[in-house]
C-alpha cells in the first residue's frame, strides 16, 4: 500500500531540492531559478550534494533492476521529514508514483513509500502548499 501524499498544514520552513540529472547537467540556471522561487517564499532550501538520477530513464526503458539500483542511492538523501521539491514533472512522477512499485517486496519498500509521500513537483508545491500569488507584469498580448 502506498502512503498518501503528506499534507502540510502550513508552509514548511525547509525543503529538500532534488535538482534532477537533467537540470544538473544541462539546465543549472533553471534549477537555481526554482531555488530562488522557494527562497522568495521564505523557505530554506537544502540541496543534498550526493543526489544523482531518479532512475526514470532506465525504468521507462524496461530496466527495472538498473533503475532500482540508481533510485536506491537516492533513498538515504532525505532523512528529515521535509518536502522534497523536484523541478521536473517526470522525475517527480517517477519518485512519487513509481518508487513504491519499484521497491515493492524489498527491504527498501517502506523508505521508498515514505520518500514518495513527500515528493512535490515545484509548481504544484508553490501553488498548493505555499499558496503563491504572482502578478502578471507583462504587456498584454494576443496569441
Amino acid at each position: 500500500m502506498v502512503d498518501p501524499i503528506k499534507v502540510y498544514p502550513a508552509k514548511p520552513s525547509k525543503v529538500y531540492f532534488y535538482g534532477t540529472c537533467l537540470v544538473d547537467m544541462f539546465y543549472p540556471d533553471a534549477g537555481m531559478a526554482g531555488i530562488q522561487l522557494l527562497e522568495r517564499e521564505g523557505i530554506q532550501v537544502i540541496y543534498p550534494e550526493d543526489q544523482t538520477c531518479c532512475g526514470q530513464p532506465a525504468y521507462t526503458s524496461g530496466y527495472h533492476d538498473e533503475a532500482r539500483a540508481v533510485a536506491r542511492a537516492q533513498l538515504g538523501l532525505f532523512p528529515e521529514d521535509w518536502p522534497i521539491v523536484v523541478p521536473s514533472g517526470s522525475c517527480g512522477g517517477m519518485m512519487r508514483k513509481h518508487y513504491p512499485a519499484l521497491f515493492k517486496d524489498t527491504s527498501d519498500e517502506v523508505a521508498a513509500a515514505e520518500i514518495a509521500g513527500r515528493v512535490w513537483e515545484l509548481t504544484d508545491f508553490l501553488v498548493n502548499v505555499c499558496h503563491i500569488t504572482l502578478d502578471d507584469l507583462g504587456e498584454p498580448t494576443t496569441v
